[in-house]
């Protein structure tokens, strides 16, 4: 999903397009992804897990090469719909598999490596893909995401046996949809699904505008945006596997309330350094290593408090988390496409707001006490 960032102003060059045009490429593919969260699920239960996983491999490497063919802005965002409906598939159903294999006591700790993983790819994608437009050009990001779709159909295939309950026909849409009521109705699931969410969007929104502060305001190219990305990947990826072990001594609630006041020291810290006339990437970049910091310790426990706000409608609380999340950010990276983007201040002002937003939801939904 985030490979494609490092690209989009040379997309947008490339056809000719405002930048706010070739964001679509990825805002749009975020509503894709969202409305797909809700979807591949239910599918799988009532179709197997193999067969929609293999279904998803092969959307995603037939939209990977529409984009790479594409002529125009038009069926370039076509293809990029197609790849990220493909994606969620592998994001929904590799917990699915897990939860099969494993059960319920076990499988919670696989999920933990599996979101791991999930939160540590989309900061690498960038460092990879500006090596690769560097090299081939924006449209081999597509021909490396649709080999790569391919070598895991290849995989999925020969190695993946059906994990599915046997008999497993799923529920009807009318429970499904009773589910996604029952949830949308308990306070405790928006607390921790908004701040989540707003989370989220602040670092989608910081991955879709950088690439376009860092070549007009500060004239690097994306080879030099992916290797600072990388710098916020570590920090969340460390506070993400010690988050368990410092809740059991602190208690989630304060480990997580901590992790969202400290995610809005970064972005004070990035307007501060800029306003006072640090004029480098790395005023941006180092602070928002302290953003990423807080966020790991805070996310994996807002996400855990959504799916268990509604315990015995956990999979309708897992999608509706996994859409809101996605919904919100789709708003936020479309959003970077219309910002001046000749001055850096821009990424501290967006992902405050978001930020702002996540500690009003946390904050301001509290329970009621009597």
């Amino acid at each position: 999903m985030h490979a494609l960032a490092p690209a989009l102003p040379f997309v947008s060059v490339d056809f000719e397009v405002p930048a706010a045009l070739a964001q679509l490429m990825l805002s749009l593919s975020l509503v894709a992804m969202a409305v797909f969260n809700l979807i591949w699920g239910p599918l799988s239960d009532r179709y197997g897990r193999r067969p929609m996983l293999l279904l998803g491999l092969a959307l995603g490497a037939v939209g990977s090469v529409v984009a790479a063919l594409a002529p125009d802005i038009w069926l370039a965002v076509l293809g990029r719909l197609m790849q990220a409906a493909g994606a969620a598939a592998g994001m929904v159903l590799a917990r699915a598999v897990a939860q099969d294999m494993f059960g319920q006591a076990r499988a919670a700790g696989v999920i933990g490596q599996i979101t791991a993983v999930m939160v540590a790819a989309p900061m690498i994608a960038p460092t990879v893909s500006g090596f690769v437009i560097d090299g081939g050009g924006w449209r081999a990001v597509f021909w490396m995401s649709a080999g790569l779709c391919v070598l895991l159909w290849v995989w999925s295939r020969a190695a993946l046996v059906e994990t599915a309950p046997r008999g497993a026909t799923g529920a009807g849409v009318g429970d499904l949809l009773r589910g996604f009521l029952i949830v949308g109705r308990k306070r405790a699931f928006w607390r921790f699904a908004g701040f989540s969410a707003f989370s989220l969007a602040g670092f989608y929104y910081f991955v879709a505008v950088a690439p376009y502060v860092m070549r007009e305001a500060f004239e690097q190219g994306p080879k030099t945006n992916g290797i600072y990305i990388v710098m916020l990947s570590g920090p969340y990826m460390i506070t993400n596997f010690i988050a368990g072990r410092v809740s059991a001594r602190f208690g989630g609630e304060r480990v997580m309330v901590f992790g969202a006041l400290l995610t809005l020291l970064g972005p004070v810290m990035v307007a501060g350094l800029l306003v006072s006339g640090v004029h480098h990437p790395l005023a941006v970049f180092m602070p928002g290593m302290i953003q990423s910091f807080g966020a790991g310790l805070a996310t994996p426990h807002s996400m855990a408090g959504a799916v268990g706000a509604a315990p015995e409608r956990a999979g309708a609380a897992s999608g509706l988390l996994g859409f809101s999340q996605f919904l919100v950010a789709s708003i936020t990276t479309q959003a970077a496409g219309f910002l001046p983007h000749g001055e850096a201040l821009v990424i501290p002002i967006g992902m405050g707001l978001c930020l702002v937003l996540s500690c009003v939801c946390l904050f301001g939904l509290r329970p009621r006490t009597a």
